[in-house]
């Protein structure tokens, strides 16, 4: 493998005598969870291209975001891993159940993204009343997103049509008719939403120097996505020339 020629420690090793937080953990394969089983358990294990066991002494924190009993039932978890893992557990409430933190975690992902910009009182409450399927990924990102699209120093309920003005409101049971003046089309959605969807890429790739990947990384979606709208934009505009 690349590399080969030289020692290098892997993230358990380079965690010994500290803690190594694995994301996820619900998505290992069955293979892995047998391995790190064998890890947690105190075994000393082979380093990639290794010829001497490695031991590792080292504070395990895990996390996911699916039920694990419920995992271990269907049997694409491990009960023998579960239970090496279920040592203390903390659960962290979705978002929904948690509105107080709504506010100051719009705020704080505000600040990091322009801190020269404020939230309107109609958008905290918008965003109050949002259940955020997504939990705190997806506000992240709809903050950013209409961070991208204001064009005052204070966001209002307007800058959200990218990152879902409308979904906004209807998920609370809002009509959009009254939201900032948009006018809606076809199926509710905002006969204006691809300009302004074209106005936050643009401005997404002008933040980060023309560099799609972090660009879209920013916006929220795929860089695959944001290539494929510029490549409709570009064709589109090619056609009207023609």
């Amino acid at each position: 493998y690349s590399g080969a020629d030289s020692a290098k420690p892997g993230l358990f090793e380079m965690a010994n005598g500290g803690t190594i937080f694995l994301d996820e953990i619900a998505e290992l394969e069955p293979r892995m969870q047998a391995k790190l089983l064998r890890v947690l358990d105190g075994v000393p294990y082979f380093r990639l291209g290794g010829v001497r066991k490695v031991p590792v002494d080292a504070r395990v924190v895990a996390a996911t975001n699916r039920d694990l009993q419920a995992a271990v039932h269907d049997g694409t978890f491990r009960a023998d891993l579960f239970h090496r893992l279920q040592q203390f557990v903390l659960r962290v409430p979705p978002l929904r159940e948690r509105v107080e933190d709504i506010a100051p975690l719009a705020r704080h992902f505000l600040a990091e993204q322009n801190p020269r910009l404020t939230l309107s009182e109609e958008v905290i409450g918008v965003l109050e009343r949002r259940s955020w399927p997504g939990n705190i990924r997806e506000l992240r990102n709809a903050i950013i997103q209409a961070s991208l699209l204001t064009r005052t120093d204070r966001i209002e309920a307007e800058d959200f049509a990218i990152s879902g003005l409308v979904a906004l409101h209807q998920s609370v049971g809002e009509s959009p008719a009254g939201l900032g003046g948009i006018a809606t089309g076809l199926k509710g959605m905002p006969t204006g939403l691809n300009g302004l969807e074209r106005q936050a890429i643009l401005a997404a790739l002008n933040a980060n120097g023309g560099h799609q990947g972090k660009a879209a990384a920013q916006l929220g979606i795929s860089r695959r996505t944001l290539s494929r709208r510029l490549k409709d934009w570009e064709e589109n505009e090619i056609v009207a020339e023609s």
